[in-house]
């Protein structure tokens, strides 16, 4: 006799009222022991040619992939949905995620035919919500409250839509597994089932996933490792800007994001982060410099605010604070200033802020950072019409990046006049209305 634990899956060969593996009370129960296995006739695997053989319509239509109606998630997924993809999308309680995969149904729905399951909301609640963000009504867009996953994917099957949307997989159960809804036991294998139907029936399936409070997508890591792609929707809640990013992607970049604002019906693109990111129309300032950063095949122009206030007296540790870049990172530069800038902050509090709330792990950004300490430290105001971008190490050397052209061209289009790089060859197609200039080390950085 075994004890399996009804939470996540843990046997023991005894009975204990604390599972020992997820430090839940009563979870192990009874389990038949199974370590003989009955012979059966097995039959080999089907394999096919990894080359298409089909008709060249055949072939085109495999391949198109299913828009979204945003540009944005487009963008992020790599050009849209692959037939058979299971995208997994998670983000805080509240910040917008049925909102966003309902207007995307709402768009699909426009073409072809969408389900949308929920197990969170009843159907009434759902009407109520999709008239917020839309006055028009589509006539295939079907949704249901249905919890059981063998009815969802026997719904599926039935119907053959183009998209589905299940919301979310912490809702539903199968009668195949012990535990409540939203347990290990029952993500894991709701989740396998799912992704199992979507590539038989070659439908690509949207699948909210909540997370716990640490930040993880709650369930089993193996969740992740199914679906094809995980992305993450954040945002500040006190904000109207919500930025969707990837995690992984196994048809298309990671790199990309997508920026949304939330409005009173609904999720609104925005084509140009730039706008948001650097706080144009302020007054002028010291302690502001513009970055440039690459998200993907996005350039996205980031003002960083700088703060500096000195010790008035010794014997109290200095602060470095960090607000969209790591505390690591900034530690480092204000190290590199303080050696080789010719900017001494040993006495001094430093405090950093990404603007619009963006988190960047870029190392691009670091000329940017230094311009903004070095000219709150002098009091020196940096011109908005600048753009620093480069790479900062710890010998006080700067390096620009191998595709600084994209940022000079782009650069040149919004208006600014001048770009501040490291040394780096630059293509003799580039525009020649601004100007580019390239410093050896930080102690070249001229305000």
């Amino acid at each position: 006799m075994r004890y399996r634990c009804s939470n996540c899956g843990y046997v023991s060969l005894r009975w204990s009222g604390k599972c020992p593996e997820c430090d839940e009370w009563g979870t192990l129960e009874e389990s038949e022991d199974s370590t003989e296995r009955k012979s059966k006739d097995v039959a080999a695997a089907k394999m096919v040619s990894i080359i298409d053989e089909g008709s060249k319509k055949d072939q085109e239509a495999r391949s198109k992939r299913l828009k979204s109606g945003y540009e944005e998630i487009d963008r992020v997924l790599g050009g849209g949905l692959v037939r058979g993809e299971v995208v997994l999308i998670s983000g805080e309680p509240g910040i917008g995620k049925s909102t966003l995969l309902m207007q995307v149904a709402n768009k699909v729905a426009k073409k072809g035919k969408v389900l949308y399951f929920s197990g969170e909301e009843s159907e009434d609640q759902l009407r109520r919500r999709y008239k917020r963000i839309s006055n028009l009504s589509v006539p295939h867009f079907y949704i249901s409250s249905e919890i059981e996953v063998d009815s969802i994917i026997e719904s599926i099957a039935e119907q053959k839509p183009d998209l589905v949307i299940i919301d979310s997989i912490q809702s539903i159960e199968s009668d195949t597994g012990t535990g409540f809804p939203g347990s290990i036991t029952q993500v894991r294998i709701c989740g396998s089932s799912v992704v199992r139907a979507a590539k038989e029936l070659n439908i690509p399936v949207l699948i909210v996933g909540q997370i716990t409070k640490s930040g993880n997508i709650a369930g089993p890591k193996v969740l992740e490792h199914m679906v094809d792609a995980v992305l993450y929707f954040e945002g500040d809640h006190m904000d109207r800007f919500r930025i969707l990013r990837t995690i992984k992607n196994r048809f298309g970049s990671t790199n990309e994001i997508g920026v949304f604002e939330m409005l009173e019906n609904g999720l609104d693109e925005v084509h140009d982060p730039s706008k948001i990111f650097s706080d144009q129309g302020k007054v002028a300032t010291s302690g502001s410099a513009i970055g440039a950063i690459l998200k993907g095949s996005r350039v996205i122009f980031v003002e960083v605010q700088a703060l500096i206030v000195k010790k008035d007296y010794e014997g109290v540790p200095v602060k470095r604070v960090a607000n969209g870049i790591s505390k690591s990172r900034l530690d480092m530069l204000t190290a590199v200033l303080t050696k080789r800038g010719g900017v001494f902050l040993g006495n001094s509090d430093v405090y950093i802020n990404i603007s619009g709330g963006l988190k960047v792990d870029e190392t691009s950004l670091d000329l940017a950072i230094c311009s903004a300490i070095k000219s709150a430290a002098h009091d020196k105001v940096v011109k908005d019409s600048i753009v620093f971008s480069g790479e900062v190490g710890l010998t006080g050397n700067v390096k620009g990046l191998w595709n600084v052209d994209k940022i000079i061209s782009e650069a040149s289009r919004i208006g600014y006049s001048k770009v501040v790089t490291g040394f780096v060859e630059l293509s003799k197609k580039r525009a020649n209305s601004i100007e580019v200039k390239m410093i050896p080390s930080i102690s070249k950085l001229a305000l």
